[in-house]
């Protein structure tokens, strides 16, 4: 975060400069929110680079160095990267002039020339760049906040205590090193409150990154739709209190046994019903309906079906469709289901299909 005297730097630069609050404001909002696209970045990064003055008026221009040490946290948009950081800020001027400095003795005053001038101070920045090549590399706009208490780029300390520098910033991302992100940064700022003097800064450096995507919520899995096939008595037709599957029902089932076989993105599991009349015994026809159902899944199953795949169960007369005690509804209660899970409306369609086709084969319906 800012420290006391970043915020009240800032807050005095935006009133000097309008335009410069406005891009502020709009890229903190941009902080505030998620990106659309990309994710979160973490950067650590070190530059350095020349330092160049120009004094005002009279006087020699002074050169050097600078180096610094930053983080940098960046939201990455599809076509914006937003970034906020902060680090330490060094650097070194040798000035070419003279300086007059008493000493104990009155009335003796030395020169001193080839002053050396460092700077020491923390440092936050902010960056709004745009992306270009697919993201490979990113340009735009770098405000630098240096404070602190040593803060002057002359002999004499100036004020104020906060030092404001801007200018164009581009980068270029390289191949990763193991699981970190690589990029070659450059920049060149010019200070904007410095008294008496104009100061330059040309860095260049590397950084390593981390970055955090933003997962989007996985589609919802779509619950299996259910697709019921009623045999009548009349399809499954066995021969009383018997298991024994006969003709044409054998061959029906061998053939819908293998139309699953060759296309198994139809469906993905099957579940053999067998139901009987309310006639007998409750535990007989309980019985006599898992053995009727058996023998449907055995047949399927024989085919090469996924045996995994495919179920049976034997309900006895406990699921009427319609209850009565006439031959006709006995008869109509008397049946096997098949009953289908299925991932898609194409997969339903085409069992439907091919169902009406083995059936009006062998049964002429």
């Amino acid at each position: 975060m800012y420290s006391l005297a970043a915020v009240h730097g800032l807050s005095l630069l935006c009133r000097a400069f309008p335009g410069l609050a406005f891009t502020f404001l709009l890229a903190s909002s941009a902080l505030a929110q998620s990106p659309a696209e990309g994710g979160t970045q973490l950067w650590l990064g070190v530059n350095g680079g020349y330092t160049h003055i120009i004094p005002d008026g009279s006087g020699t221009s002074k050169n050097g160095y600078h180096l610094l040490l930053s983080s940098t946290v960046e939201l990455v948009q599809a076509d914006w990267v937003f970034g906020l950081g902060a680090g330490f800020f060094y650097n070194r001027v040798y000035s070419g002039g003279e300086k007059d400095f008493a000493t104990d003795q009155p009335d003796v005053v030395r020169e001193q020339r080839n002053l050396r001038i460092e700077t020491r101070a923390g440092e936050a920045e902010l960056a709004t760049r745009y992306r270009l090549w697919g993201g490979t590399v990113e340009a735009g706009l770098l405000l630098r906040h240096l404070f602190g208490s040593s803060l002057s780029f002359s002999q004499d300390k100036d004020s104020p205590s906060a030092k404001f520098f801007i200018g164009p910033q581009a980068l270029v991302k390289t191949s990763a090193l193991a699981s970190w992100m690589q990029r070659i940064e450059m920049s060149l700022t010019t200070d904007m409150n410095v008294p008496n003097r104009r100061v330059y800064l040309l860095s260049a450096g590397m950084a390593i990154g981390q970055s955090w995507q933003k997962q989007p919520a996985p589609d919802p899995v779509p619950a299996p739709e259910r697709f019921e096939e009623i045999l009548a008595d009349k399809v499954i037709n066995f021969p009383s209190a018997s298991a024994q599957l006969q003709e044409p029902a054998l061959s029906f089932l061998k053939e819908l046994g293998q139309f699953l076989r060759q296309h198994p993105e139809h469906w993905q599991k099957m579940d053999v019903e067998g139901h009987t009349d309310k006639k007998g015994k409750l535990d007989y026809n309980m019985k006599l309906s898992q053995d009727r159902a058996d023998a449907v899944r055995k047949i399927i199953v024989d085919q090469d079906v996924d045996q995994a795949k495919v179920s049976a169960h034997g309900f006895g007369p406990t699921k009427p469709l319609k209850e009565g005690d006439s031959p006709d509804i006995l008869a109509l209660n008397r049946r096997v289901v098949m009953v289908f899970q299925i991932n898609q409306r194409q997969g339903r369609h085409q069992l439907s299909q091919e169902i009406k086709e083995l059936r009006k084969k062998y049964f002429g319906e």
